[in-house]
């Protein structure tokens, strides 16, 4: 890495930060006013400036058309996507389509690409850094949701390079906040890293031995975070107005978005307040032209009762990684929060009870995954210089005295009202015991119902029941997985999979084993029968865990289907290729997996006191001086290519340990075929229109000759940071021109116009 400095950058949703990694401590950097923390916000005012962070977050309240804000959930998604039509209806700036069906913002009359956005922030993170250290900063390891697919983290690459940084490394977040924790406790423990940010979230299961950090699976939600949060408090604030005034300021995008930033206040306040209440001043105008403002209170209980849906969409994501993994919430060591929406009390005790015990909270969850990522810059720069970071000059009175002056004059611009997070986590008692949530009437006893529970939960805040799997050995699921590569994460994975023409038959499945398998319902014990507790039907006993596998009344998951019996053809399909295809009239389900139409029911809120905030950021943590971790992750979706029906034939599954490479067989379908086009999508459904499309491969230059004469390999390469490059040769091993043209992609010499761009609005 030739010495340089490598910085860490945690590219949020709502807030990023930076940070450096010296091998005996790892910091935050802050800068000139204190703050850690950078707002991944963008804003365009009248003057032609660019404003990035705390002065572009205040123009929020009065330009929200021309200020941009967590686009992180639509970097990489096509513009046709519901993630981007839902987005386009929530936002308050204008997003509109780009070439190759890629998103763009509209903002002051020019269009920017999400990644060009992304840049501006992370080229603020590049200025803290290099104001701080006083030496270029040129590398940096960004992190990404674990969940991002290859476009997704192929535009935060693209990002990087428009904000002047070579990106050495795209790290999942998970993965860097156990480095966070690891570094200075290295032993043998299985981990769940709870990664609950401002837009997405991850769970990530994790096994630590020694200096080896191995991701054994992980799932995620990057549509699920505290923006959804903001916005249900934002609705019960505009439901409250309009009862009052008649108006409904959901059709005032301006007035909608000091909504939201007011929520995001609301929210903070009730982490360690238990009730609050706020002013937003002249929100809209009445008929007469008379102001009209809102008066707001909100108590905790409220608040939990609106989020607690979001919060049980993250313990399914939870429940399936657990399944991908072959364990039990019991079978977890350590549980790790990562985001600022952990910081919510109700998370964290469902969390605890989910897990069964107390999750680790010591460092600063809005920190953690910047150090982490400085941590392996750190060890991917080779500890160059020996420069130590832990006694930093502090910067000059001038620059302190105009950084705070310029915030103090956005702040006082602003309308009258609170407004986004406070500045530091304030420093207070852990909050009273909350009032128990209501419970619901008590129904009748009758036995369990063997069936999936399908679809978002719309249970009250009590349930009923509880909620799990049988506690029978046979019941517990296990994939298959390969065994770790033995080398270091460098290393590389190899496998040759050649497709024939001959059918094959998969063994056929009997039906005793599939019961041992998916057990019947465990029947109800009579009333009066020792072993019946009707204390499990009504609500957990004090301090479970509330969805424990082992509990003996608990609802098994309705029997998946037993794996496909599939019979390969040689098919030609679209792309005039021959290659295996399954068979159109099975239906099959070709790996254990969380499906997200299967959500358990809400968890129950224990009636312990909430675990308490911590009243102090940790920006600095210590390091053992040891060797740099090996980190083994693996792919987060599957991969493959379309065949004939409309299929999806696997390469590259879900799971598998990366680095890897994998090989496919394929051959011409017609006499004299010069040219191929292989379609390439990310995900696990069999129908390849339900995965996402990735791109295309182009192989031009064929030999010609009879259908099925040129064989062509097809190899997958997935690298450590998860991302994808595809090469093709033919049988003579000839390596033809093969590009994959992703979806949405930018070409380079674009990036290179929008890095000069960029550079010209910072003189």
């Amino acid at each position: 890495m030739g010495g340089d400095v490598i910085v860490g950058i945690d590219l949020g949703t709502t807030n990023s930060a930076v940070a450096v990694a010296d091998g005996g401590h790892a910091r935050v950097l802050c800068d000139a006013d204190g703050s850690r923390l950078v707002p991944s916000v963008v804003s365009f005012p009248p003057d032609g400036r660019v404003l990035v962070g705390d002065l572009a977050r205040e123009r929020r309240l009065v330009d929200a058309e021309n200020t941009v804000h967590a686009i992180k959930r639509l970097i990489g998604r096509p513009f046709d996507s519901p993630e981007v039509r839902r987005a386009s209806e929530r936002f308050a700036f204008r997003l509109v389509e780009g070439e190759r069906g890629s998103v763009r913002v509209l903002a002051r009359g020019q269009t920017y690409a999400l990644a060009e956005i992304s840049a501006f922030v992370l080229r603020e993170c590049r200025r803290v850094a290099e104001q701080v250290l006083g030496v270029p900063c040129r590398k940096a390891v960004v992190t990404v949701p674990a969940a991002f697919n290859e476009l997704q983290r192929s535009a935060t690459k693209a990002a990087g390079r428009v904000a002047g940084l070579d990106v050495v490394r795209i790290l999942n977040e998970p993965t860097a906040a156990a480095l966070a924790y690891g570094c200075r406790e290295r032993g043998a423990e299985r981990v769940a890293v709870y990664d609950l940010g401002g837009g997405t979230f991850d769970v990530t299961i994790l096994e630590l031995d020694g200096d080896v950090f191995q991701v054994v699976s992980t799932q995620g939600d990057t549509f699920l975070g505290g923006e959804d949060i903001d916005l249900a408090v934002a609705e019960d604030m505009a439901d409250a107005f309009q009862r009052r005034h008649g108006v409904d300021p959901r059709s005032d995008r301006q007035a909608l978005e000091r909504l939201r930033a007011a929520a995001e206040w609301a929210k903070c306040q009730l982490s360690t307040d238990t009730e609050t209440r706020l002013r937003v001043a002249r929100l809209l105008e009445g008929r007469g032209g008379e102001p009209l403002d809102l008066e707001y209170r909100l108590t905790r209980m409220r608040l939990e009762e609106m989020i607690l849906p979001l919060v049980n969409r993250s313990l399914g994501v939870c429940a399936g990684a657990l399944r991908e993994a072959g364990l039990r919430p019991s079978d977890i060591d350590t549980v790790l929060l990562v985001g600022g929406s952990t910081r919510i009390p109700l998370v964290r005790q469902l969390v605890r009870d989910f897990f069964g015990r107390e999750p680790r909270t010591d460092i600063d969850p809005d920190l953690v995954v910047a150090l982490g990522a400085a941590i392996h810059g750190h060890a991917l720069s080779g500890a160059p210089s020996g420069r130590s970071y832990s006694d930093l000059p502090p910067p000059s009175p001038e620059l302190v005295a105009r950084t705070q002056r310029r915030k103090a004059e956005a702040r006082a611009a602003r309308p009258e009202q609170p407004a986004f997070a406070p500045e530091q986590p304030p420093a207070a008692p852990p909050p009273a015991l909350r009032p128990p949530l209501p419970l619901p009437p008590p129904a009748p006893l009758m036995p369990l119902p063997h069936r999936a529970i399908r679809g978002p939960s719309t249970v009250g805040v009590m349930p009923l029941v509880r909620v799990g799997v049988p506690a029978s050995p046979s019941t517990t699921l296990k994939t298959d997985r390969a065994a770790p590569h033995p080398a270091a994460s460098e290393g590389r994975r190899t496998a040759d999979a050649e497709t024939t023409t001959s059918d094959l038959v998969a063994e056929e499945v009997d039906a005793s084993e599939l019961e041992s398998i998916h057990p019947p319902p465990l029947p109800l014990p009579p009333p009066g029968d020792p072993s019946r507790d009707d204390s499990l039907l009504e609500r957990p006993r004090h301090g479970e865990p509330d969805l424990g596998i082992d509990e003996p009344f608990a609802i098994p998951r309705a029997p998946r289907p037993p794996r496909a019996v599939t019979r390969r053809d040689a098919t030609s399909d679209a792309a005039g290729l021959d290659l295996d295809a399954p068979d159109p009239s099975i239906d099959s389900v070709s790996e254990v997996r969380a499906d997200p139409d299967e959500i358990p029911l809400p968890a129950y809120p224990s009636q312990l006191p909430p675990p308490p905030v911590p009243a102090l950021a940790i920006p600095v943590i210590a390091m053992d001086g040891g060797p740099p971790p090996v980190l083994m992750d693996v792919a987060p979706h599957s991969l493959g290519v379309m065949t004939a029906g409309g299929y999806c034939e696997r390469i590259v599954k879900r799971n598998s340990p990366v680095p890897i490479e994998q090989i496919r067989m394929f051959t011409t379908a017609r006499d004299g075929q010069q040219e191929v086009e292989i379609r390439i999508c990310q995900g696990e459904s069999r129908r390849y229109e339900e995965n996402q499309h990735l791109g295309v491969i182009e192989l031009s230059g064929l030999r010609a000759a009879p259908r099925g004469q040129v064989r062509i390999a097809v190899v997958f390469v997935v690298d450590a940071d998860g991302t994808l490059e595809v090469t093709a040769r033919d049988e003579e091993g000839h390596e033809r021109a093969v590009r994959l043209r992703l979806l949405g992609d930018i070409d380079p010499q674009t990036l290179e116009q929008m890095r000069e761009r960029q550079e010209r609005s910072e003189s």
